[in-house]
């Protein structure tokens, strides 16, 4: 029945996962605790986008990686079920998101093979460059996900954290020079810049129609505090 008629609304899937750096370099700063403070806060935001938008639900996944991806949350698990358990840099980890990426785009060979989801919403977080001694490099990994149908049109948005971030790599993970590329260099800018990224990939994903990239024009917000990352490394 439609909405018109006061019938319930079919609700559509709409995926959206974090992919979050949890390497060595993590642990300078206070990054990995800035982190978990941003996924702490943006979680009550996606709430609130979820329940504004009667047409999407909003199902979360979270893929942590350092030397090797791991899901922190591999099921699609509604945003209001999500309880967050913080995360834990891994001493000595390596970056390897060519492997990361791999993995997610499996993981996207298993959504709705119709056409009634959205397309994803991924957000990847990251302070440092891909390293490769998994044996799978990031030009790979991004392939893979570029050859996967849901990756290809996914939206996709990306954050540097301090000085060291590869953002060429991130920049190519995002595929659209349209869309806004962040960098944090403290952890203010991390938590601000995650919601805004967090609510604006919702709000394009969920649109009747996105390509990739999604059509992402929103301003991003100015930066704000010291970069203590920068000067700290």
């Amino acid at each position: 029945m439609s909405d018109r008629l006061g019938g319930a609304l079919a609700r559509k899937p709409l995926h959206f996962i974090f992919v979050l750096d949890v390497s060595g370099s993590m642990l300078r700063g206070g990054r990995i605790q800035a982190l978990n403070n941003a996924i702490t806060e943006v979680l009550p935001h996606l709430k609130d986008e979820a329940r504004a938008n009667p047409h999407a639900e909003m199902l979360v996944r979270v893929l942590a990686f350092a030397n090797e991806p791991q899901w922190i949350i591999e099921e699609p698990t509604p945003v209001d079920q999500i309880h967050w358990k913080r995360l834990e840099a891994v001493p000595r980890g390596f970056t390897e998101l060519g492997s990361a990426l791999q993995t997610l785009a499996g993981a996207l060979d298993h959504l709705d093979e119709s056409n009634s989801a959205f397309p994803p919403a991924i957000i990847l977080v990251s302070d440092g460059r891909p390293t490769q001694s998994s044996g799978v490099s990031f030009a790979e990994g991004l392939q893979a996900l570029l050859n996967n149908r849901w990756g290809a049109t996914a939206v996709r948005l990306a954050l540097g954290v301090g000085r060291d971030a590869d953002m060429h790599s991130l920049r190519r993970f995002i595929g659209d020079e349209d869309v806004p590329l962040l960098r944090a260099d403290n952890p203010e800018q991390l938590v601000e810049y995650i919601v805004w990224a967090s609510k604006a990939a919702s709000k394009v994903a969920s649109r009747p129609v996105v390509g990739p990239g999604g059509g992402l024009t929103a301003v991003p917000p100015s930066p704000i505090g010291d970069p203590i990352w920068s000067t700290l490394g």
